[in-house]
């Protein structure tokens, strides 16, 4: 559906909490609303707006963990969906340089906090010498890809990466790392009990049905605990209470955040100023070239 928005003018991202869609108000009415009913989604429209959008997202200061990298191969894909010829695109590829530079200028980044994340987790859920058994990544989302260079599945005997679409996934290892890595149908997963396995949820691009299949395979599994990094976790009120089940919103993983923000929050600003005085900059340009 995002390329056939596309080709009418309107750019679409997913981001970890909704979907998003910027564009004219006259090619936003292509957007089929009923396809999106129930789900989180917000639409952007003009220039200026859209612009600023995606300078503050690419710039890292939009993100609940301030200065995380994830959400920039988000952008490039939504831009890479669509004509560069278009205006909207164009302002769109305008906005992800000028965030990106803010960035770069303040070194506004955020550490590897989910990599650190799970190692913690790991260390706490198999501190009595219990050997790792197998790390399965739900998702080839670029987390699972950055968690797999950070290091962290050379602790498990083995590495799993679950998804709907294998060959692509596999397409994407080969191109990017050569560490051994399987790589399953989520269908095939969660056949048997495997209590020493570790399981990530690294994706929230999941379907009701998705949901509902994942949940009976975890159940099924019985791991030695679930470590969920999305945003939105769609599972939390399935699992908890039913498995060892830790989300980004707990203690633990709050406390790494805390850290992290209150060292970045003060380059908020300076961020910001950059990107808006960026736009002005481009505005004025834009106003000097018109006839």
């Amino acid at each position: 559906m995002a390329q056939a928005l596309a080709a009418k003018g309107v750019l679409t991202l997913q981001t970890c909490s909704r979907t998003e869609f910027y564009g004219e108000e006259t090619a936003l009415r292509n957007i089929p609303s009923e396809a999106f009913a129930g789900l989180p989604f917000r639409s952007i429209e003009g220039a200026a707006a859209i612009g600023q959008r995606f300078a503050e997202i690419a710039s890292g200061g939009r993100s609940q963990i301030l200065g995380e990298r994830n959400i920039i191969q988000q952008l490039e894909d939504a831009y890479k969906r669509g004509d560069p010829n278009l205006p909207i695109f164009q302002i769109a590829r305008q906005g992800i340089d000028f965030g990106l530079t803010a960035r770069e200028r303040h070194q506004f980044n955020a550490p590897p906090i989910y990599d650190q994340f799970v190692r913690d987790i790991m260390a706490d859920r198999y501190r009595n010498g219990e050997l790792p058994d197998h790390l399965y990544l739900l998702g080839s989302s670029n987390l699972s890809y950055d968690l797999i260079e950070s290091g962290v599945e050379e602790h498990f005997r083995s590495t799993t990466i679950v998804t709907r679409d294998p060959k692509s996934a596999r397409k994407r290892l080969r191109r990017e790392t050569d560490k051994k890595v399987e790589v399953i149908h989520q269908k095939e997963f969660g056949h048997a009990r495997e209590p020493q396995s570790l399981v990530v949820i690294a994706t929230s691009n999941l379907t009701d049905q998705d949901k509902a299949d994942l949940q009976n395979a975890l159940l099924r599994l019985e791991p030695r605990t679930v470590v969920d990094l999305t945003a939105n976790p769609v599972m939390a009120a399935a699992l908890a209470g039913k498995l060892n089940y830790v989300n980004m919103y707990g203690e633990e993983f709050r406390r790494l955040i805390d850290q992290n923000n209150e060292q970045l929050a003060p380059k908020v600003p300076l961020v910001r100023s950059d990107i808006e005085a960026a736009l002005r900059t481009a505005q004025l340009d834009l106003s000097a070239k018109a006839p």
